[in-house]
């Protein structure tokens, strides 16, 4: 995420149908149903789809405008309230911060832990799993990925040899570091087995295109943003990566920066939210010579040669106001930093060095102005500019607080802001503490980009600023391009005629222009008068995509997901990897579809807000009728769950739990206030009963009603507290419904629970010792049918199996990554399990006896043949 879940669905949502109704979704309470649709090509190989004619741009967004402001009007909330989200379901209970350095401590004790081969039913001995993952078994047994490769997911890094411009490596926030050899034709991952994947800045040597570092931890408060665990490095190209140790402590949770001096290539600099860090040599041992602790840490880096010495300048501070941000500058090879500007009310600024010209240096800033009737509150500040090295700095344009000027939206979300042009009440979703970017042509000082939900370029050295793409339009539009910009990067051999070739790294991946010095354009609503800037999708088996739920069409052979910043969509077997299609845009969640006919499917975006389809995935429409709680004060990712056994039943709730029988067209409430003033975070629902349902709550609650179908607004249901934590996930045993498992994602709970008297006792299976889980936030559990003492579970660090009931637990990291798994799903048509993983897409593997898995065919190079 992001950005505050809530906050940002207006701004990164495509198609525009579907973007501009989540605007209205998450504007007001949703009961009741109304349909919409999404453009006609957005679901282009799903099955059973029917198409009609798309309206233009300019009449779909005057008739969604009318609708939404016929709607009541809500206020967003503020944005640091939303970062708590993905906070609360990890944090040890009363603590507000996650402890990076239990990540660590978990990815240490897997080295020891043993390993197993779903597909091939076989555990291996934690000594033995080297020779078993390189021998020809091992590679037989590993797990399958299917993409989305087409989706893409946040990238905010990217880095591109000069001498071999084909050859590029990209940072994904929680896939890890990837790299092409062929100008993004495909991707192949570097790192899915590293400690941590959070990547958030890559840097190479300028001497060495083999040597690279890969900072991790996303620390622009976003809150999805995962911690990392220091820096990275290799010096072979990527095919294998070292942390540096000296890096494993807490002031490199989150490395916002990387840059490497162009004189000297062992002396290296960091940002990271505890300020600016230097090593002489090369990564071994590092030195803070800039304290920004206080103040949210420094958040970018620029370097230049300024006649052999390293002049670098360094932007500092996010979301403070006293003091506000500023900008240094170093011209001694980074032993001074003294503050060469700020001003009131700066914020988080990015930093850019003209190439053509070292002593011009631009600055992008946000704002922290909380004035009243302030329409840019975390927007664009100012654009700064210096012409003498960073030595003064003067704001070659500043916001001027109005809603018909689109330079003003640099850091803002130009079309929810400046086509209904009201007030901050509306949809004025200012994000320059989270996507904020600024890059100068490598061949003219003056020509300068700037990135935020959307792209600008100012020709006129930064005074006056024209569009060079829309989020929201049609995707297949050339001006096209997704929302959210974190990166922007020129091809080495850019020259602003023959080649102008251009980068742009975002919430949807990666994308290319071959023309970046077209024309822009001022035209905001409606596409009369486009950019001329044409944009080419670079999400070629790119699988980064972080999924919060999933589910599977009955065969395996379909499957779709709820992702942050891509919303809800599907893949097929048939159609391959990089075929996904987008059912929903905005921000997904959980869904579900319809086993006896699967023209029937269910999604959400953020908070209360569950839509139906009923063809397939082409129109929707919005059912949460009967629902009397607050849909602002459902969890950004809201749960809710389909009968097993009746598809027309589902449950979901806040701090109410509610039930539908016909298929979510109305909705009653079935209990009292359960357990406490916490929301419901977990349900499920016995196979072959239907009266008997689990729900979890957030503060560790475990209910369980035995005829939940008549249960009323006055039912008390049963409850048992056996943690204090987060109930992320509950699952029944297939043979035996007494029978319940639990998960809890909070440092320092019991992660696997089980009871075996229908949840009014409960104990805990999360092992001990070495061959116990590790303390790590875990998200899912699914039971083996054939085996009810083979159980899975996803967590932060991947997927972990027992076979004996929990007595021990195995890593089941063949062929899988280290990766945050929220969403275990299995088919039971196929025997195969599915992980949707927050970071790294889609995969599956066939469970023990069921088609696909694979037989022992050769003996292992283990001695034990």
């Amino acid at each position: 995420m992001t950005m505050p879940l809530f906050l940002r669905n207006a701004a990164r949502i495509t198609p525009l149908p579907v973007g501009v109704l989540l605007i209205l979704l998450v504007s007001v309470s949703l009961f009741g149903c109304g349909s919409d649709q999404p453009p006609s090509n957005s679901l282009q190989n799903a099955p059973q789809l029917a198409q009609k004619k798309a309206e233009s741009d300019t009449e779909r967004l005057a008739r969604l405008l009318a609708k939404k402001r016929a709607k009541p009007k809500k206020r967003f909330d503020k944005p640091k309230e939303a970062m708590v989200f993905f906070a609360e379901k990890r944090a040890p209970v009363g603590e507000k911060a996650i402890p990076s350095e239990r990540y660590v401590a978990a990815l240490e004790h897997m080295k020891g832990m043993d390993i197993y081969s779903t597909r091939l039913d076989r555990l291996i001995p934690a000594g033995r799993k080297g020779d078993f993952l390189n021998s020809r078994e091992g590679v037989l047994g590993r797990w399958t990925a299917v993409g989305p490769g087409n989706v893409g997911g946040r990238i905010r890094s990217l880095v591109i040899d000069p001498g071999a411009p084909a050859t590029m490596y990209a940072g994904g926030v929680a896939g890890g570091v990837w790299k092409t050899v062929n100008s993004g034709t495909t991707w192949t991952p570097l790192t899915d087995l590293l400690p941590n994947l959070a990547v958030c800045s890559l840097a190479m040597d300028p001497g060495n295109s083999n040597v690279l570092y890969a900072g991790t931890g996303e620390g622009f408060g976003n809150s999805d943003a995962v911690r990392g665990a220091g820096i990275f490095k290799t010096t072979n190209a990527g095919a294998g990566w070292t942390q540096l140790s000296a890096t494993a402590t807490e002031a490199f949770y989150y490395v916002n920066d990387i840059v490497i001096s162009p004189n000297d290539s062992n002396r290296v600099y960091a940002a990271t939210r505890k300020g600016i860090y230097l090593s002489a040599d090369a990564g071994t041992t590092w030195t803070q010579v800039h304290d920004a602790s206080t103040i949210s840490g420094c958040t970018d880096l620029a370097v230049s040669d300024n006649a052999g010495t390293d002049r670098v300048f360094a932007a500092c501070g996010l979301w403070t106001t006293s003091p506000t941000a500023y900008i240094l500058r170093s011209a001694d090879n980074g032993q001074t930093w003294p503050q060469v500007y700020t001003q009131a009310y700066m914020d988080r600024t990015s930093l850019a060095i003209a190439p053509s010209d070292p002593d011009v240096i631009y600055a992008l800033a946000s704002n922290n102005n909380k004035t009243k009737d302030y329409l840019y509150t975390n927007g664009l500040l100012a654009v700064l500019k210096s012409t003498d090295g960073g030595t003064t700095w003067n704001a070659v344009y500043t916001n001027t607080n109005d809603c018909t000027v689109p330079a003003d939206m640099l850091l803002t979300n130009p079309q929810s802001a400046m086509c209904p042009c009201t007030t901050k009440a509306e949809n004025f979703s200012n994000q320059g503490w989270y996507d904020n970017v600024i890059a100068v042509d490598p061949k003219d000082p003056d020509i300068v980009w700037a990135g935020g939900i959307d792209l600008f370029r100012s020709d006129d050295g930064g005074q006056t600023w024209g569009m060079a793409s829309y989020w929201w339009t049609e995707t297949s539009r050339p001006y096209y391009n997704h929302a959210d910009h974190h990166v922007l990067a020129f091809h080495p051999a850019y020259d602003g005629s023959a080649n102008q070739t251009l980068y742009s790294g975002h919430d949807g991946g990666l994308a290319v222009t071959a023309n970046a010095r077209a024309a822009v354009t001022q035209t905001v609503c409606d596409t009369t008068n486009p950019p001329q800037v044409a944009w080419t999708s670079l999400n070629n088996g790119l699988s980064v995509t972080q999924y919060y739920y999933g589910a599977v069409y009955p065969g395996g052979n379909t499957f779709f997901g709820g992702a942050q910043d891509n919303g809800t969509t599907r893949g097929t077997t048939a159609a391959g990897p990089n075929a996904w299609t987008t059912l929903l845009g905005g921000d997904g969640g959980a869904v579900a579809v319809n086993p006896a006919d699967t023209d029937i499917l269910y999604g959400e975006f953020t908070n209360l807000s569950m839509v139906r389809f009923t063809d397939g995935g082409v129109n929707y429409e919005n059912c949460v009728s009967g629902i009397t709680e607050k849909a602002a004060d459902f969890p950004f990712i809201t749960v809710f769950v389909m009968d097993p056994g009746n598809p027309d039943i589902l449950w979901t709730g806040n701090k109410l739990p509610w039930r539908t029988v016909n298929g979510a067209t109305n909705w009653t409430q079935a209990g009292a206030l359960l357990a406490g003033d916490s929301s419901i975070s977990a349900m499920a629902v016995a196979p072959g009963n239907s009266n008997l349902v689990a729900i979890g709550k957030t503060n560790g609650y475990i209910l369980v009603g035995t005829a939940a179908l008549s249960a009323t607004a006055a039912t008390v249901w049963p409850s048992a507290q056996p943690v204090t934590g987060n109930i992320s996930s509950l699952a029944f045993d297939l043979t035996d419904t007494q029978t319940i498992y639990a998960t809890c994602s909070n440092f320092g709970q019991h992660h696997v629970l089980k009871s075996e008297d229908g949840g009014a006792t409960w104990v805990d299976i999360s092992g001990s010792g070495a061959s116990g889980l590790p303390d790590v936030p875990t998200f899912s559990v699914v039971v083996d049918p054939d085996v009810p003492s083979r159980l899975y579970v996803g967590t932060d660090v991947g997927v972990f199996v027992t076979t004996n009931g929990g007595l021990s637990w195995a890593v089941e990291n063949t062929g899988f990554a280290n990766v945050i798994t929220e969403s275990l799903v299995r088919d039971a048509q196929s025997g195969q399990l599915f992980a949707f993983t927050h970071g790294r897409g889609v995969w599956y593997v066939p469970l023990p006896g069921s088609t696909g898995a694979v037989p022992a065919i050769a003996p292992l190079l283990l001695g034990d043949q």
